[in-house]
């Protein structure tokens, strides 16, 4: 749970609403973008200890400002544009963020773990936004 203090309250969002909203970005991508952990493997497939939440390798954190601040890691089909996919990904989670549950962001990092073809090809790229 995050749990912000304002002038007119206190305003607590469930850590899997913010998780929801990031795994509604990354559906947009059509499969291009799949979430990762950061040691770059797909953990949602399969889980052998009942279902997980596809969000549970997504770090979110709250600054002492009352800002958010996430790090996401990502594998992404191979021949897609990290740069367009990284930089979309960050403009519609933000966006989605503070039109969903009025929460500003401070910084968004998705980590790029491995591109995928037949099999993933281990990267570490970073962006930061």
């Amino acid at each position: 749970m995050i749990t912000v203090e304002t002038d007119l309250g206190t305003i607590t969002v469930a850590k899997s609403v913010i998780g929801n909203i990031i795994k509604s970005v990354i559906d947009s991508f059509d499969g291009k973008v799949i979430i990762s952990n950061s040691k770059g493997k797909i953990t949602n497939q399969l889980p052998k200890l009942g279902p997980k939440e596809e969000y549970s390798d997504v770090e979110i954190e709250l600054t002492e400002e009352g800002l958010l601040n996430i790090n996401i890691y990502v594998i992404l089909k191979f021949g897609t544009s990290i740069k367009a996919t990284t930089e979309r990904m960050i403009t519609d989670i933000r966006a989605l963020i503070k039109e969903t549950i009025a929460m500003d962001v401070n910084e968004i990092d998705v980590t790029v773990t491995g591109m995928m073809s037949k099999h993933i090809a281990p990267r570490h790229i970073e962006v930061k936004g």
